[in-house]
């Protein structure tokens, strides 16, 4: 076996190691200290494990945002008597005849590194070389496949590996040629980059090559730099414009940017709004226009609450057998996690709780959905997750049913022409449309509110503080109640009442 083999070997048992110390320690100092060492050797490794790493970075949870965090903005790069040889031979001439500078201090990606060049007419490119060996480092990582889940916390359980480890290949192969990410590069500014608020470095065809990749250097501020100098105003509208952009681009272009960490996306304030540069064309997630159309629907069939979830589920590629015996919760969960488009005001995705709400909603059983999805469809839910966590951090609320609309409206009848599978299905009439709230004093009604039956999850934002105020000296757990009403499947019924010979409070779903 190699020498770097062994060597890359040995840092897998090590990243194995360190991460179960961040499943495992109790202790909070040690964890932090345990995910840093963890964040480093990810950097050290490049590659796959890099790719991991930035992806944890870019996470709702402060503890990886600070340790990961470095490993899309200033992971270690390779020295510049590395990589000028790379370009020597791309090039078959020497790289100092070509430019009037080239800035020897790289930017360090997952696979290469970006050095700034100015030509001699001083327009100035990036230039993206791919790492000597990437190629056999990330072929020996897709075979070792398993220690992916390690810092996640064992995610390979429930999970069609094969499928994964298949469809990252293909993905792969495309990010380690310059070529394929080139034209990739073209195809999405002629499509999604075709916005107004989107800005795509236009690619040097002649200087670009399988691992060299040249393309106009334009930048901007940084994601730390939006969230820590950016006005509320300025973050709102850009959050808007994200949201919108992200499902013209799904929807309307069938292309999604897959690989949309702050490291790969640059921001500008401009007269005329917030507008984005977008790097790093390597993964883009292709939708064709039947799967657009079946999400389309089954984002509106669950807002109208008007079909059955399952068929659309199927259709997308989701396995029957291990959604079956969940399809009486079909309804609920597709709320859930579609909860953002069913809403009539501005959603604040911080108040979303997913995780929690689903793993209440599905018990035991939620590993039935999780290895039900095609492999597929993680490039989606990455940019997707990306989009949220945009939001989350712009503190950016924005009218998601707004943002759909059109859509919907340009695609109502070609939506109404899909054939769905045939399926025994539980449709959202076992579903509540509504929380109600009654307060009574002396048998008179005082108080009414009718509310979506999604307000269930803030319950205590809608309650007085007279009634919170009996409800913590009768001891009642509101959290529990709300948990038992997520894995009932959100049904309607009665959720607690209050009574004393003056005042009475009942909260029911309906």
């Amino acid at each position: 076996m190699p020498v770097e083999s062994i060597r890359r070997t040995w840092n897998y048992a090590q990243l194995a190691k360190d991460s179960v110390k961040v499943r495992w320690s109790c202790d909070e100092k040690a964890k932090q200290a345990a995910q840093k060492l963890v964040a480093e050797r990810l950097g050290r490794m490049r590659g796959l494990p890099q790719k991991v790493g930035q992806m944890m970075a870019f996470s709702a949870d402060p503890s990886k945002q600070e340790a990961f965090g470095s490993l899309y903005e200033s992971a270690q790069p390779l020295p510049w008597s590395t990589m000028r040889p790379i370009l020597q031979a791309s090039w078959e001439v020497d790289p100092d005849t070509l430019f009037q500078e080239i800035d020897p201090s790289g930017k360090a990606a997952s696979l290469g590194q970006v050095h700034a060049a100015t030509l001699h007419d001083g327009r100035k490119l990036a230039i993206k070389i791919q790492y000597p060996g990437i190629h056999d480092a990330v072929m020996a990582d897709l075979a070792g496949l398993g220690w992916l889940a390690k810092p996640f916390g064992n995610l390979s359980g429930g999970f069609d590996l094969e499928g994964y480890r298949e469809m990252i290949l293909e993905g792969l192969k495309t990010e380690l040629d310059y070529r394929q990410e080139a034209i990739a590069q073209a195809s999405f500014a002629n499509g999604p980059g075709r916005n107004p608020w989107v800005i795509v470095p236009q690619v040097d065809q002649e200087l670009s090559s399988e691992n060299v990749l040249v393309s106009e250097w334009i930048d901007g501020d940084t994601w730390q730099q939006v969230q820590s100098q950016w006005s509320p105003e300025e973050k709102s509208e850009l959050g808007r414009r994200l949201l919108f952009w992200f499902l013209e681009s799904l929807f309307e272009h069938g292309q999604l940017h897959a690989d949309l960490h702050p490291g790969n996306v640059r921001f500008l304030r401009t007269s005329d709004g917030p507008k984005f540069v977008l790097y790093d064309f390597g993964s883009v997630y292709q939708m064709n226009a039947t799967e657009r159309l079946t999400l389309l629907r089954f984002i509106q069939a669950t807002r109208d609450q008007s079909e059955a979830p399952l068929p659309f589920l199927v259709a997308l590629g989701f396995r029957h057998e291990l959604l079956e015996p969940l399809a009486s919760r079909l309804p609920a969960l597709s709320r859930v996690l579609l909860e953002p488009f069913c809403v009539e005001y501005p959603y604040d995705t911080n108040q979303w709780r997913l995780s929690e709400r689903l793993n209440d909603l599905l018990g035991d059983e939620r590993m039935n959905f999780r290895m039900a999805g095609p492999p597929k469809l993680i490039y989606l839910l990455r940019s997707f997750h990306a989009m949220i966590t945009y939001l989350g951090g712009l503190d950016a609320k924005v009218l998601w049913c707004r943002a759909l609309q059109t859509h919907v409206t340009n695609n109502r009848q070609a939506m109404g022409q899909l054939v769905l599978p045939s399926l025994p299905t539980s449709d959202y009439k076992t579903l509540a449309r509504h929380l109600k709230v009654q307060v009574l004093r002396d048998g008179q009604l005082k108080a009414s509110v009718t509310l979506a039956a999604a307000a269930i999850d803030r319950l205590e934002k809608f309650l007085d503080d007279e009634t919170l105020r009996r409800i913590q000296d009768e001891r009642i757990d509101l959290v529990k109640i709300v948990r038992d009403v997520r894995r009932r499947g959100y049904v309607p019924g009665s959720v607690f009442e209050l009574t004393d010979p003056q005042r009475e409070v009942k909260v029911w779903l309906e």
